[in-house]
């Protein structure tokens, strides 16, 4: 085990890159040195949140943006295409789906992959890992040097079900996501400031980051949709907690949900145990869960701008009986999908990972 380690970020520079450094500095990861990777592009400045589309000039391109802030200290910007993965310990690819695909399987010639991207979904070489759900199945990580972390929606809904189908058993689980538009990344979060900024000064807007129009608008749609009408979210979701829970006999039923916040993931859930149980028993289970804060009324629920976003738990609300369905619970689960789905969960991989096998 080393004292230090050399780290890769690829992802989005005033995104998921930022989130993670300030996890890694937060839980004072024994960091050596650091490496933001993104493309050439991406060494420009891009639009705030608060900018409009329309405010927006290509000549501010002109402005380059060539360090993040690691501890209070500047750290350099690389790019991509022209980096050596020889130097690296520890890759972290918080990115698409493309660029993992592009750059995955050289990075991992030299260093262990985490990838958040869902690219590695159908490979049963490459574990899926969510710590305080299967972290024992992280050994596997040495078969391909990747590992794979879930979506944020699948891992805050893991670690919420986890304990309740080990101690009775889910026979279903239903749920609806509702996504933030930082799903999208920036830009979706400039296409909701941008359309909200036009449309609050009495001009119309034209769709190009979502399939509807974002501001002061709902849509169950995040991404392509098959010809089922299932969207590759959807699909993994389904996928990712029939493995994260080792039982490919749970019906798992999702529908992604886009609503008009900047961060942030919720749910509404509905689970159907093996046999009814007292809610006294699920709320013990879930307050007995690592990483995991329930409300103390079946009244009360979460704030997502107070309680969650910028928080790396998973807070919980709404728990309920169902009152039609004796075995049927119902609750409300909510994580900041960057700060927590995203960044939080990628570290403690890496941490597990150099306690115990690096």
């Amino acid at each position: 085990m080393k004292s230090e380690y050399n780290i890769a970020l690829i992802g989005e520079l005033h995104g998921s890159i930022e989130a993670t450094l300030e996890v890694l500095a937060a839980r004072d990861f024994p960091v050596a040195k650091l490496f933001p990777l993104v493309s050439g592009a991406e060494l420009f400045t891009t639009p705030s949140a608060d900018e409009s589309e329309e405010d927006f000039d290509d000549n501010e391109f002109e402005s380059q943006t060539n360090t993040v802030m690691f501890a209070g200290k500047p750290i350099d910007v690389l790019e991509l295409d022209d980096f050596d993965w020889q130097q690296v310990d520890i890759a972290f690819f918080l990115t698409d789906i493309e660029t993992t695909q592009k750059w995955a399987d050289i990075a991992s010639k030299h260093c262990v992959v985490i990838d958040n991207s869902g690219a590695f979904l159908s490979d049963e070489n490459v574990p899926l890992v969510q710590i305080g759900v299967n972290e024992d199945n992280l050994g596997r990580y040495a078969q391909t040097n990747k590992i794979s972390i879930p979506s944020s929606e699948s891992a805050q809904l893991a670690l919420a079900i986890k304990q309740l189908h080990l101690e009775v058993g889910l026979v279903r689980v239903s749920v609806a996501s509702y996504h933030s538009v930082s799903v999208a990344g920036k830009a979706g979060i400039t296409t909701l400031a941008g359309e909200t900024a036009r449309l609050l000064n009495g001009k119309s807007v034209e769709t190009v980051t979502f399939p509807q129009q974002s501001a002061f608008n709902v849509f169950p749609q995040l991404g392509d949709l098959n010809e089922e009408g299932i969207s590759f979210g959807e699909l993994r979701l389904v996928n990712e907690i029939r493995s994260l829970l080792n039982d490919p006999s749970v019906v798992v039923s999702s529908t992604q949900v886009v609503v008009p916040m900047f961060y942030g993931c919720a749910q509404a859930v509905h689970l159907q145990t093996h046999y009814p149980v007292d809610l006294e028993e699920v709320a013990h289970s879930l307050h007995h869960s690592e990483g995991l804060s329930l409300a103390e009324s079946v009244c009360d629920y979460p704030d997502m701008i107070n309680d969650v976003v910028g928080h790396a738990e998973v807070k919980i609300g709404r728990l309920r009986k169902d009152i039609c369905d004796a075995s049927g619970i119902n609750l409300w689960i909510c994580a900041d999908n960057v700060y927590f789905g995203i960044a939080s969960n990628a570290v403690q991989v890496a941490e597990r990972l150099i306690h115990t096998y690096l």
